[in-house]
């Protein structure tokens, strides 16, 4: 990646706007404040970007225009913690800690999992999310497949997942989840090429 250090600054700040639009509506549930929020995300964001950089697609005009993020095989959980607690507050600490372990998931050996998609509100309904999951699509392997989780009141995410193949595989209830990132009823979908 050839990107300056002010350019990858922009990156930054451009994926933390991305994702405060996308994940804004489940931190609510959190009810941390507006600047702990903005640093939280701006910690993920930094970090996905420094460190998951090929993890990531991203589509862009002059700006980020949506991103699908694969999930690692390994976080870097210490370094991302250690900047969470030197500037959030014991409670806000937890609270996001029990957030991001949440929406974790153990992947199977030839598993892809989708962590998240998200599309910027101004261009939502132009075609970027098929764009985001038919180039990720076109990288998997024959014996590989793809998962993700997503809200079972998502109508629109559904819509674009079953157009895309995905079949629900189970779906499931969480009152923790809820309570912490306002998902109750969510489903759990996977794409498996043309071989299901």
């Amino acid at each position: 990646m050839n990107i300056s250090k002010d350019g990858m600054d922009n990156e930054i700040k451009e994926m933390a706007n991305l994702l405060m639009e996308g994940f804004g509506g489940k931190l609510g549930t959190l009810k941390l404040p507006g600047k702990e929020t903005e640093f939280m995300l701006r910690c993920l964001a930094d970090h996905i970007m420094k460190n998951h950089w090929d993890n990531l697609i991203i589509i862009r005009d002059k700006e980020i225009q949506g991103t699908l993020f694969i999930k690692p095989k390994k976080w870097n959980v210490s370094e991302i913690s250690t900047r969470l607690f030197k500037k959030l507050r014991l409670r806000s600490l937890l609270k996001a800690s029990i957030f991001l372990l949440m929406l974790d998931h153990s992947t199977k050996r030839k598993e892809i999992h989708i962590d998240f998609l998200v599309v910027s509100e101004s261009n939502r309904g132009i075609g970027i999310g098929a764009r985001l999951i038919e180039t990720l699509k076109s990288r998997v392997e024959a014996d590989q497949y793809i998962t993700l989780f997503v809200s079972a009141t998502n109508v629109a995410a559904r819509r674009l997942y079953e157009k895309q193949d995905f079949q629900v595989k189970r779906k499931g209830t969480s009152v923790i989840g809820a309570s912490f990132h306002g998902i109750r009823n969510w489903c759990f979908m996977e794409w498996r090429g043309s071989c299901i």
